[in-house]
């Protein structure tokens, strides 16, 4: 994306405040007209009071000058609380944006940024392309009016030092755009320093037990010190150049009151000026270089907002999961992978043209050694992923055919990594569905939490990601969940691996009693589970073997390895 279309893309984030922004051009353009009339007060206040004696005018033209600058205020107040309106729309409208696309985008994301990564990115950039609603810029664009009125304002005193003044703007318009091509370098090498520092603290978070348990922390500290110390570094160049950015503007500024101040004395001296008329064009100078700098700082303003806005705007362009297809729910029926082949980035093939039907209403074992593709095919079977060959059908339908969230509708699971909101239990459970309390009561005394519940109650917090709990109330809580949603498609991944015998037993009678009727697919190496369903499903090298218990034990030694080694 170049740096032209990221400027259009940043003012069509200003377009939806065509209103407000009229009316703050409005309050600045009243208040800088109101701004060029004080260095005429100034020389008259100079030249017929001060010097012409008479007092008098000095109180009527000091009390002007006092009543335009408290209508200046008053605009300047009006102007500021339009203008934080916008900046707070904008930051709350990009929030909701990039929400919205996270939660829709597609799972591959996920595998290459950790979510301190994303959050860190996120934050940082939105923060950034905000500040386009920053007071300073919406100054530049009524800025012209005040040049404008400047510059007659220079002539009207003197042409000679007025076309000196101009002849400074050549000047400063070579420093600064030097200075903002320095700071879109920092700024680009800032950012990916800060998205490095996200990713390793993510990561660092997310192994915090091993840190502990293998004593890390001194390699750890080294790696934070590395990175922390390249961000700071990148901050601090940034600062100074900010700095430098100033002071350079000041002194060319400087120098140029100087010659002003020494030109002008040689014209009062010479009769040709009076005092006031110098004072005067000092004012009228600024109001000309006050512009100037501004408008030429927009670029060095901007160079920090572009590399950002790029930023975000390739995440919101990253792929969403497809909700385009038929607005009705699908029939529940048979589940078929037609020459399914699925492999992740420059890998070999996870499956490999897998041809396979789940009948409705069976029963099903997905069983198969690490790696073998087990959780890549039900995560097919919920399109969190998609197949890279082939397509699956649901009652003879391509399931990509139906919109995302009317399919999904169709399927509830348990997984080994339960996830769990830092909610209630009943919350957890429920997920926003109103359910009646004697189909709670039922899930919950069928997934084996009815002792748990008597103890905290269903208004016990679970914590963040369920802390607050063992592994195993964790499963049971996600089974409960399961059985309240009540869904014809349920997928139950490893999803006793954390519970009790006792538990254990009394879920595997779920399957023939309470989801009588439904479609299971259970991932598992548990023989008790694999003598009760209908049917198994291996999986080994990308291949699908079937069959049940028996025939897989008297036909299969890879399926005889499987059970002994995980049994």
């Amino acid at each position: 994306m170049s740096d032209k279309e990221i400027i259009k893309k940043l003012l069509k984030l200003l377009e939806k405040y065509k209103k407000i922004i009229i009316f703050i051009f409005l309050c600045l353009m009243i208040s800088t007209a109101l701004n060029l009339c004080i260095p005429l007060i100034s020389k008259h206040i100079m030249d017929d009071g001060f010097i012409g004696g008479d007092k008098n005018l000095v109180i009527i033209l000091a009390l002007s000058m006092t009543g335009i600058y408290f209508v200046s205020y008053v605009l300047d107040i009006m102007k500021e609380k339009a203008r934080i309106e916008i900046a707070a729309k904008i930051q709350y409208s990009l929030s909701e944006e990039s929400f919205f696309h996270l939660m829709k985008i597609n799972s591959k994301y996920f595998t290459s940024i950790n979510y301190a990564e994303i959050l860190n990115n996120i934050n940082f950039d939105i923060n950034t392309i905000a500040s386009i609603a920053d007071g300073n810029l919406f100054f530049v664009l009524t800025q012209g009016f005040s040049m404008l009125g400047g510059i007659i304002g220079l002539f009207i005193i003197d042409y000679r030092m007025a076309i000196m003044v101009l002849i400074f703007i050549p000047l400063k318009y070579i420093v600064m755009k030097s200075l903002a091509k320095k700071r879109k370098f920092l700024m680009d090498n800032y950012i990916e320093s800060s998205q490095m520092y996200a990713n390793w603290f993510g990561d660092s978070v997310g192994g915090i037990n091993e840190i502990k348990i293998f004593n890390l922390l001194l390699y750890k500290w080294r790696e934070f010190s590395t990175l922390q110390k390249r961000i700071i570094d990148k901050h601090k160049k940034m600062d100074m150049l900010g700095q430098w950015n100033t002071i350079i503007d000041k002194m060319i500024i400087q120098i140029l009151i100087m010659f002003i101040y020494i030109i002008g004395a040689n014209l009062v001296f010479n009769m040709e000026l009076s005092v006031g008329s110098v004072f005067a064009f000092i004012t009228y100078s600024a109001y000309v270089t006050g512009p100037i700098s501004a408008i030429l700082n927009v670029g060095y303003f901007l160079s920090g907002i572009i590399p950002s806005t790029k930023r975000y705007y390739e995440f919101l362009n990253f792929e969403e999961e497809s909700n385009i297809g038929y607005e009705n729910k699908p029939d529940n029926g048979d589940i078929a992978f037609k020459n399914v082949s699925f492999q992740y980035e420059k890998e070999k093939n996870v499956l490999k043209n897998v041809d396979f039907v789940f009948r409705k209403g069976m029963k099903y074992a997905l069983i198969g050694k690490n790696g073998s593709g087990k959780s890549t095919m039900i995560n097919l079977i919920t399109r969190i992923l998609e197949p890279t060959n082939g397509y699956i059908e649901i009652n003879d339908v391509d399931i990509t055919k139906y919109k995302i969230y009317l399919y999904r509708d169709m399927i509830s699971g348990v997984s080994q990594q339960v996830y769990l909101f830092n909610d209630t239990i009943r919350n957890n459970i429920c997920l926003y569905k109103e359910v009646n309390e004697s189909i709670l009561l039922k899930a919950i005394q069928d997934s084996g939490l009815e002792d748990f519940i008597n103890e905290v109650s269903l208004e016990y917090v679970v914590g963040q990601n369920g802390s607050m709990l063992s592994g195993g109330q964790k499963q049971k809580i996600a089974m409960a969940r399961a059985l309240v949603h009540d869904k014809p498609i349920i997928i139950f991944d490893e999803a006793t691996s954390n519970m009790d015998a006792y538990t254990d037993k009394q879920i595997n009678s779920l399957i023939n009693t309470s989801l009588k009727g439904k479609t299971v697919i259970v991932v598992t190496h548990k023989q008790e589970i694999l003598k009760d369903v209908d049917n198994i499903v291996m999986l080994d090298n990308g291949n699908i073997y079937e069959g049940d218990y028996e025939e897989l034990n008297m036909t299969s030694a890879i399926f005889r390895e499987m059970i002994n080694i995980r049994g």
